[in-house]
């Protein structure tokens, strides 16, 4: 079990988001572990600012 970054709930499976962290450790960013939940809020919010991504043509 890991913690979610952003509820901070216990959950057996995060999914790992790369999140831009300002020091000198990681200058190209870190990544972190948000759960489901927070997920799908995190694409309706990007989808909301951003509009809807195209779709990849195959």
């Amino acid at each position: 079990m890991a913690d979610c970054e952003l509820c901070t709930r216990a959950r057996p499976l995060l999914f790992p988001i790369k999140a831009p962290v300002h020091n000198l450790t990681y200058p190209e960013g870190a990544y972190k572990g948000v759960c489901d939940i927070c997920l799908e809020n995190l694409e309706k919010g990007w989808q909301q600012y951003y509009g809807a991504k195209p779709e990849a043509k195959k």
